[in-house]
């Protein structure tokens, strides 16, 4: 299961996922943001309360960063810790985009 929950901060469109981002959920991520990769957003994945990320997860957020700033936006990552701080650094997120501790101060 997973669950979205969307906030505007300044330019930034902020999505809070809850539960887990997997094979089985990863479209509904997809589906979800279709309407944030209009040109020049800035989006926030807040990840606090993510639960499990998966390499499938890791390919669908690939993809949205792609689609993201081809549209000439930009995308952020928060609330990374754990497990999913261990996924993003395997995977190489943590150098290929920007992670930041809290929303307010940092992004807007």
């Amino acid at each position: 299961m997973l669950e979205f929950t969307d906030r505007t901060l300044g330019n930034a469109e902020v999505v809070a996922a809850k539960g887990d981002l997997d094979g089985a959920t990863a479209r509904l991520l997809e589906a979800h943001c279709r309407s944030l990769l209009c040109a020049g957003k800035c989006v926030v994945f807040d990840f606090k309360d993510l639960q499990f990320l998966s390499s499938e997860g890791l390919r669908t957020l690939l993809g949205l960063s792609k689609r993201i700033r081809a549209g000439g936006g930009k995308l952020v990552f928060t609330g990374i810790q754990g497990s999913i701080r261990d996924m993003f650094d395997i995977a190489g997120f943590l150098d290929a985009f920007p992670v930041v501790d809290h929303v307010e101060s940092d992004i807007a």
